[in-house]
């Protein structure tokens, strides 16, 4: 069973990780040939935000997809929770701007409480962490039309349907939801570069990170081929003030509801564009934020772990005076180190 990790350092959309021009492609970036090779099979790592179960949550989705194929699949849902073990920073900056008695917390992280909190409701038998594991291995080495034919069967169902014969070892009643949250990040998530490889039983590892001061945390998922990095992606969610913001799913909703008064939390891909002129404003940057992570992932795809170790070394090495492009061609983040460190906990999850 696949575990997320905290490290120190029917479904309805609310947003389109397709539309923004922002999020269009990465064919910028001057990729080596495993990397360009994986491009022209149509390897490639799709990252999407969504809302697969209801208004209290928002749903993060990681997708290995080969051709129309999914390879493998990672879900995790977001939610305003008592007693849970926040997410990354939730001790610090970033958790000053939760409600009173309240942290957000991933509900895999803490799948224990929160299945114990499902028994209690709903009577539920099955770990949600098990359950969304079900999920994940129901689509995988599946094409898009038959994981569409496999929604049909789940909806078919109906409200006195047992889950569990369209799905083995689910019980969720909205597996819909999850399933098509997977085909939809499938299509039209934002795309995170891929290398070649010859392995066949490939799986997303991920982890929560602080790697950028504690006013946000990052999400980190990992492809490995023994120590090779096949694919990765970075994303953080931060809070940020006015309401230019698309912000994560439901934060017009119930979710949302949890907010400090005139601020959104947003995932920074997602609202680079904004984030990345805040940032051009604040420190005078002139890379846009998107970019940058997009340019950190792929100095780390196609490297060994231990050649990541050194190109952090190398990072370190620069002091306040050096210039990060030189190590991480088209990156100009100063904690380039931090986030290539967050790939490396991932790898090693």
């Amino acid at each position: 069973m696949k575990k997320i990790k905290l490290v120190g350092l029917g479904l309805v959309a609310s947003l389109s990780l397709a539309a923004p021009a922002v999020l269009s492609g990465v064919s910028v970036f001057d990729y080596s040939p495993a990397i360009v090779q994986a491009q022209e099979d149509g390897t490639v790592l799709k990252v999407a935000y969504l809302a697969a179960h209801g208004d209290r949550s928002f749903t993060s989705v990681a997708v290995l997809v080969k051709g129309d194929v999914i390879v493998d699949a990672y879900l995790d849902e977001y939610q305003y929770s008592e007693g849970y073990e926040g997410v990354p920073n939730s001790d610090a900056s970033f958790g000053e701007a939760f409600p009173e008695g309240l942290v957000l917390a991933s509900k895999k992280v803490n799948s224990e409480a929160y299945s114990a909190s499902m028994a209690e409701k709903a009577g539920s038998t099955v770990a949600y962490d098990e359950n969304l594991a079900a999920i994940e291995d129901s689509v995988k080495g599946k094409t898009f039309e038959e994981v569409e034919a496999l929604i049909g069967e789940l909806d078919a169902l109906g409200e006195d349907g047992n889950v569990s014969d369209v799905v083995s070892g689910a019980t969720l009643a909205d597996a819909s939801g999850y399933v098509g949250a997977i085909l939809e990040a499938a299509k039209t998530g934002m795309e995170f570069p891929a290398a070649a490889t010859e392995a066949a039983d490939l799986e997303i590892k991920q982890v929560l990170a602080a790697p950028h001061g504690d006013k946000s945390f990052a999400l980190v998922n990992v492809v490995l081929d023994g120590d090779v990095i096949v694919a990765a992606s970075l994303d953080e969610f931060q809070f940020v003030e006015g309401d230019q913001w698309t912000g994560v799913p439901n934060s017009d909703a119930a979710f949302g509801e949890n907010y400090p008064e005139g601020s959104t939390l947003v995932s920074k891909l997602v609202d680079s564009e904004g984030y990345s002129a805040m940032m051009s404003e604040i420190a005078g940057s002139t890379v846009s934020y998107y970019d940058n992570l997009q340019a950190v992932v792929a100095s780390a795809v196609g490297k060994t772990t231990e050649e990541i170790s050194a190109t952090i070394e190398e990072l370190n090495g620069l002091g306040e005076d050096g210039n990060v492009a030189d190590v991480v061609s088209g990156a100009t983040l100063a904690d380039a180190a931090g986030y290539l460190q967050a790939i490396l906990d991932a790898a090693a999850n």
